[in-house]
């Protein structure tokens, strides 16, 4: 079975649910999570700048739709904690987290993150790409301001998962050093092998894994190579390869980031790579490159299996 650690979904419900439909998930993507063996996953919240919409409108439309989801579809169930997780499983049931991707569409004060919370947000990194009241994002400068650092311990104190994929080095470092738990990078690759801000350097991963955290493997194609020709299937698995080298298998995760609101012929997406249904190819791939069975099943979800049991509630 596989975990997704990064799921932008909620993006194309919200416009689904908005043009009428009553089930979207059902009839647009649980035959994908089927295929693909997917138990369970990440939803983020998030709220695109480049949309005339305000940041907070767009993440009341997404909190609605999970709310239609709950209300008209019953394939798929909300985790709050440990017992919800362990009965989804117990079950055989497909589950999802909520996650917030940057608190940039909320208030920028610490009591964000409690209203987070009873919402039913789980997860939270602390911005997007850019800098906001609480940290700097991989495009911006500077590290956690005074808030950003009392927001880390609030949400580690919460229960909730602590993600620093979009944050800036400066950040990354800051939430490092403060962390009194698991820390989680949701979805980023390898800095050595593919030079991004939003990749992740040797010192990074290794300080990540140390903590007890996992770091989910992107599929997205920019940060694979540098080059188009080098982004394919083979270089995302040289991402998994070195970094289950540099830290170890039960540091490695899945965050597959697809892309599911763009459907123009020119969509930037990984052609071997961009749904569910297509992950066997990946873990055939895997194989290949000599991981066992028992490894494998750690890196599809039992790591982030262990990171949920031990931070949730």
């Amino acid at each position: 079975m596989i975990f997704d650690g990064h799921s932008d979904i909620l993006t194309a419900l919200t416009r689904f649910v908005q043009k009428g439909e009553k089930q979207p998930f059902t009839d647009h993507y649980l035959q994908a999570f089927v295929q693909g063996q997917v138990e369970g996953a990440i939803f983020v919240l998030w709220a695109d700048p480049a949309q005339k919409l305000p940041l907070t409108e767009q993440i009341a439309q997404q909190l609605q739709a999970l709310h239609h989801l709950q209300k008209e579809e019953h394939v798929l169930q909300l985790i709050l904690g440990q017992k919800d997780l362990e009965l989804a499983m117990a079950q055989g049931n497909r589950y999802c987290l909520l996650g917030a991707e940057g608190l940039d569409g909320y208030p920028q004060e610490e009591a964000t993150i409690d209203w987070l919370y009873q919402q039913g947000v789980r997860h939270v990194g602390l911005t997007w790409n850019y800098a906001n009241q609480f940290a700097a994002g991989v495009l911006d400068y500077g590290g956690l301001t005074a808030l950003g650092k009392r927001a880390v311990k609030r949400i580690q104190q919460s229960a909730m998962l602590l993600d620093i994929s979009h944050l800036n080095d400066a950040s990354t470092a800051d939430v490092l050093r403060l962390a009194q738990g698991p820390i989680l990078a949701s979805h980023s690759n390898c800095r050595r092998l593919c030079r991004h801000p939003r990749n992740l350097t040797d010192d990074q991963i290794k300080a990540v894994a140390a903590t007890g955290g996992v770091v989910g493997i992107n599929s997205y194609p920019l940060f694979i190579a540098e080059t188009k020709q080098q982004q394919n299937l083979h270089h995302l698995a040289d991402h998994i390869v070195h970094m289950a080298d540099l830290a170890g298998v039960e540091a490695v995760g899945f965050g597959f980031d697809f892309n599911y609101w763009d459907t123009a012929a020119d969509a930037v997406i990984l052609p071997d790579l961009h749904q569910y249904s297509q992950i066997p190819r990946l873990l055939e791939l895997l194989k290949q490159r000599g991981f066992h069975d028992s490894e494998l099943q750690q890196i599809c979800h039992g790591n982030f299996l262990r990171l949920l049991r031990e931070v949730l509630a």
